[in-house]
């Protein structure tokens, strides 16, 4: 392999900061192409240490993007080793947080971050931002922003906070809803639906079907999916773990607990990143995708009309099982609509206010594991304490972590469309890279994390300028 790298840096209109570089072999061809996540985090080691409780107001931290989900899979990962259930009202306030979390992040990522390249392919990549989008689709903006504030507005409601939510707690919710709560929500939450709906088929759809015949087979691969399923529905909150294999047929069925025995992680030697993998399934280093896609893939049915709809459509161009990288922002926008639908559901139900405040919780020697979907894809959780209820030992696998693998394997597919023989189309492999990568939509914040669950195998080793230790 040759040494010389052609490097793609800092793709724009994602979270986070992400380098992409491409190895050529010895007569100039791809050889390799790797996302290089570029950003330090360590939330698993100095998790270790703190008290279980305070998990709930740490994780929210790791991502100002999507903090719900981990606000959720934390006192979910608590409840399962304290051996508690919430009472329904509380799991019905948990999933309508978060079903709003995800109508949010794929509005923001639909219309402005992936956006841009939909509304906006024409231009140059550099006119393609927020000011140029607004100026060509002001009213599309300004809804969106009015879409957003709805279910922002409700997240803060029984968060406390939007952005950094701290109202759960085991067994419990620090925030009850009113019956007049409960009616304005759903008047909003109603509009939202009809907004979104109408703005995506009338406008985004048709964009989106564009870009996916001019970008046909971009970053195409066969891969296994992983998402949370109830009754062979979608799921955001509660259910369990189904792994879809490239074929569409149903691998495994398994619940929170026993993750260990299908999942499991490998160090990126050229990221702060880590990668999920199937060991047991073999194929591509047991690559598999978590996200839209998979939720739509797992899923027998919607459970919800109008995402049901755009399902039977979505499987009705790519069969049982969808495979090419741009069909994610396809299965975004059902996953966009199934959310905003079960906030409805959720919403129209009167039991909701039957809220009752939580005892504090017992803590003795435990360990458990919480499983959410965050709008990127399943989000695990696991925690091990003392009997003094001191976190030890901790573990984070998120949706870009289980990404990871198939970013760089799509990379490579982009890549050989652009380089041959040492000659490099720079102008092509930028473009077409970016659009790629905001397919994933990856979360860099919440990838890159240590990956031993072993406390003692994290440091940080000071040089000195002589290059020898100083201090670990």
């Amino acid at each position: 392999m040759r040494t010389e790298k052609i490097n793609v840096a800092s793709i724009t209109r994602i979270e986070g900061k992400m380098n992409v570089s491409i190895n050529l072999d010895e007569e100039g061809n791809v050889a390799q192409a790797q996302a290089q996540l570029l950003e330090f985090r360590g939330f698993e080691a100095f998790l270790c240490g703190h008290h279980a409780s305070k998990a709930l107001l740490i994780t929210p931290r790791i991502c100002g993007v999507c903090p719900v989900p981990h606000h959720l899979a934390s006192v979910k990962a608590l409840e399962n080793g304290l051996g508690l259930e919430p009472p329904r009202p509380v799991a019905m306030l948990r999933e309508l947080m978060l079903a709003c979390e995800h109508v949010s992040d794929h509005l923001l990522h639909m219309f402005v971050l992936a956006g841009a390249d939909l509304l906006l392919p024409d231009l140059p990549l550099a006119q393609r931002g927020l000011p140029t989008i607004y100026a060509t689709y002001p009213q599309v903006l300004r809804q969106v922003v009015s879409m957003r504030n709805v279910t922002q507005t409700i997240i803060s409601a029984f968060g406390v906070q939007a952005v950094h939510p701290n109202a759960a707690v085991p067994g419990g919710l620090n925030k009850g809803m009113t019956e007049a709560e409960r009616q304005r929500f759903l008047k909003g939450v109603r509009q939202v639906k009809e907004t979104l709906l109408k703005l995506c088929d009338e406008l985004w759809f048709p964009r989106l079907r564009k870009a996916m015949q001019d970008y046909a087979g971009l970053g195409r691969l066969d891969t296994y999916f992983l998402a949370l399923v109830s009754d062979d529905r979608m799921a955001l909150y509660d259910g369990t773990v189904r792994i879809i294999d490239p074929g569409g047929s149903v691998a495994a069925d398994f619940p929170a607990g026993a993750y260990l025995d299908h999942i499991g992680e490998k160090n990126i030697n050229y990221s702060y990143a880590k990668a999920a993998c199937l060991p047991s399934a073999g194929a591509s280093d047991g690559m598999y995708r978590a996200g839209p896609m998979a939720r739509v893939n797992a899923a027998g049915v919607a459970g919800t009309e109008q995402a049901g709809r755009l399902m039977e459509k979505f499987r009705s161009g790519f069969g049982q099982v969808a495979q090419e990288t741009l069909a994610q922002h396809f299965a975004r926008y059902i996953s966009a609509v199934y959310a905003i639908e079960r906030a409805e559901q959720i919403l129209a139900d009167p039991g909701i206010t039957e809220w009752e405040p939580a005892a504090p919780a017992e803590y003795k020697a435990g360990e458990g594991v919480g499983i959410v979907e965050a709008p990127r894809g399943l989000l695990i959780h696991h925690f091990r304490w003392d009997d003094d209820g001191y976190i030890r030992a901790a573990n984070i696998i998120t949706p870009t972590n289980a990404n990871a693998g198939a970013i760089d394997f799509s990379l490579k597919q982009v890549a050989v469309r652009s380089i041959r023989s040492g000659q490099v189309d720079r102008e092509k492999l930028e473009h077409e890279v970016g659009i790629m990568i905001r397919a994933y939509d990856p979360c860099i914040s919440c990838a890159t994390h240590a990956l031993s669950m072993e406390e003692d195998l994290f440091g940080i080793n000071i040089l000195d300028a002589d290059g020898n230790l100083h201090r670990k």
